[in-house]
């Protein structure tokens, strides 16, 4: 997994304009969710849970936990400052995570080509325990988050 590697000084005025790209989602701040923090390769969301994120079996709604996953991979995926997209997601769930409970995802890049990326995703409840972990596969596009011209070349060819 992408270790937490800090932003070069030449990009971090882009880094700053991008978080605002980032935290813009407007599907988590429906949900009442928060990107906590992110870098190259990586996001945290956060999602508090009650009771309108029901199941029928009542606990939190795996569809619920796959937002805040998605969430946070869809952050991971794009935190470079090129536009990438869902290709797949694959849940799988692991125990069930109470209604009340904070959700947390938290997204790690895998592995990186110039077209595909792949990301593992874990959510966690507010003790801790893995509700469920996710596979994710980005298509990276040839478009960048605040226009190309912005990124510097080496950026560019490096991510």
């Amino acid at each position: 997994m992408t270790d937490r590697e800090p932003w070069p000084e030449d990009v971090r005025p882009l880094r700053d304009a991008l978080d605002a790209v980032l935290r813009g989602s407007a599907l988590l701040r429906h949900l009442g969710g928060e990107l906590v923090d992110w870098g190259p390769g990586w996001a945290e969301a956060r999602l508090p849970t009650g009771s309108a994120f029901g199941n029928l079996a009542g606990t939190v709604h795996g569809g619920i936990v796959g937002s805040v996953a998605d969430a946070a991979f869809e952050a991971a995926c794009n935190s470079y400052g090129r536009v990438a997209l869902a290709a797949a997601l694959s849940a799988h769930f692991t125990a069930p995570a109470a209604l009340g409970t904070v959700l947390t995802a938290t997204a790690a890049e895998v592995g990186r080509g110039r077209r595909i990326a792949s990301y593992r995703v874990d959510v966690v409840d507010g003790d801790g325990v893995r509700v469920a972990w996710f596979q994710a596969l980005a298509h990276r596009t040839s478009r960048w988050h605040l226009g190309e011209a912005r990124w510097p070349p080496d950026w560019r060819e490096r991510y």
